[in-house]
């Protein structure tokens, strides 16, 4: 036996032999660089950057789709998964990365420098979103632990001092290894001297929908990019279209010949505006002649490209009317929305886990130190609860509120905080926690045969808790009803 395959006989695609010699371009002969599998040159990296930086910035729908899809991702609940991994540990990844506790601020972050995940996480989606990737560079430095970092002793701590960007519009090069492992990117210097080279172990790459080892990734703006560019060319024909015919066509009628070019300049010159106005001679006419029949409506066809641009992006609710059938046709386009979130959610965490946590674990703790995973959570049930679920919860006894139950929902409402000099002990009954019958209130199946008294007792309990169930129901329905109308 030969024992099983140990060696690479193929290649991933999307990476060609670097031809460089020895030192230009900061890559040395016998490495790879990234060859897109894009068939358009426009669209193939380093071209692309440009061109999606300028569908991004000019197309206002291009715009509402990016933020439709970062906002979700950018408010969800990031939190570490620590199960199995040693306290200190989770508390060094969770003060170095900026995630506070639930219900709790950054009153212990004492260092001035440092990062924080919701001000690095914005950036990473929204340029991994138009560019197909982000690349950031993570800058370290020695010191004493913080005040939160307590149980790491009076060694000294590697801090993640910065995950700094390295924008896709400066970035020349990116160098694989021959089975497709990201390598290095070399980035130009704004003192236009050689390329820097950044390697590896201090990149974090995130990549849309990579293909291959294609580090480039994939735009969301690509499979709209048709749309964009005759949807352009729709709105500036649109716009001469109201500018020649806005006003109606000016024509001057003339008696002598030899007056010819004097009316034509003077019907040239003619422009609408408050404090428009001219002198002609007595024998000349001026008449403004409009379109004759109907000219071509382009704003349907317009609309149309932007429906396909929120449609590549699978976010078709961002064109819903007011018609009849909108709002649930609404609410399943935005469930298969919320799953495509999900995924993108996911792909940024699992890269931050693996190329910031785990190296911020390894620096500080060893490689066999177990290192806890960076997660979004279910960005659906981020919705957060209503009002009245979190009453029912509390009335049902699945929930018992408690101070830190109550802070989180004056903040999350923005409700003034408690004061205990004026707070009033908290009545049952009351509309504001309405008293719903507790399972525990429900008596218990007789054991054995029991008698009829006791199962018509039983039954009896079940339909009066069922009828009163019912009659919150039709009140819910009553008040939904009422608001709507």
């Amino acid at each position: 036996m030969t024992g099983a395959p140990h060696r690479e006989l193929g290649q991933p695609g999307g990476i060609t032999p670097n031809l460089y010699p020895h030192g230009a371009a900061g890559t040395p002969r016998g490495t790879y660089a990234v060859a897109p599998l894009e068939t358009n040159f426009e669209l193939k990296f380093p071209q692309s950057v440009a061109v999606y930086d300028r569908f991004r910035r000019q197309d206002s729908h291009a715009g509402s789709v990016i933020k439709a899809i970062t906002l979700p991702i950018n408010k969800a609940h990031w939190h570490l998964q620590t199960e199995g991994v040693r306290p200190e540990v989770v508390e060094l990844v969770r003060t170095e990365l900026g995630l506070p506790k639930p219900g709790e601020g950054r009153q212990g972050r004492r260092r001035r420098n440092g990062v924080k995940w919701a001000a690095h996480l914005p950036e990473a989606v929204r340029t991994m979103l138009w560019a197909g990737f982000a690349c950031f560079e993570q800058v370290y430095e020695l010191g004493d632990p913080t005040s939160e970092q307590a149980d790491m002793g009076d060694r000294k701590i590697w801090h993640l001092r910065k995950l700094a960007p390295r924008p896709p519009a400066t970035i020349k090069r990116i160098t694989t290894e021959r089975d497709g492992g990201l390598k290095s990117i070399s980035q130009m210097p704004v003192d236009g001297t050689e390329p820097v080279e950044i390697t590896v172990d201090r990149l974090v790459m995130y990549v849309n929908e990579k293909e291959g080892a294609d580090w480039t990734g994939f735009s969301i703006l690509r499979q709209a990019y048709k749309n964009w560019l005759i949807k352009d060319v729709l709105l500036k024909i649109d716009a001469q279209v109201a500018e020649r015919n806005g006003m109606g066509i000016p024509v001057v009628k003339y008696g002598d010949r030899a007056e010819k070019s004097r009316a034509e300049s003077f019907a040239q010159q003619m422009r609408a505006g408050a404090t428009s106005g001219g002198a002609i001679p007595k024998d000349w006419d001026i008449e403004m002649l409009g379109v004759k029949g109907t000219t071509v409506d382009l704003i349907p066809r317009i609309k149309y490209h932007d429906q396909e641009i929120a449609r590549s992006a699978l976010a078709n609710f961002l064109d819903l009317g007011h018609e009849n059938g909108a709002r649930s046709l609404g609410e399943t386009f935005l469930d298969i929305f919320m799953d495509s979130l999900q995924s993108l959610a996911d792909n940024i965490a699992e890269t931050a886990t693996e190329h910031i946590i785990r190296d911020l674990v390894v620096w500080n703790f060893g490689e066999d130190e177990a290192y806890p995973e960076l997660s979004a959570g279910d960005l659906k049930a981020n919705r957060g609860i209503a009002v009245d679920g979190l009453a029912r919860l509390v009335g049902a006894g699945i929930i018992e509120p408690d101070d830190k139950l109550e802070a989180f929902t004056r903040t999350r409402y923005g409700l003034p905080e408690k004061d205990s000099e004026t707070s009033r002990p908290r009545t049952p009954g009351t509309p504001e926690t309405p008293d719903y019958p507790k399972l525990s209130t429900i008596p218990a199946p007789p054991a054995g045969e029991g008698t009829e008294d006791d199962d018509e007792e039983f039954q009896e309990t079940l339909d009066a808790l069922a009828e009163r169930v019912a009659q919150q129901r039709r009140q819910r329905r009553q008040r939904r009803t009422a608001q709507e109308s």
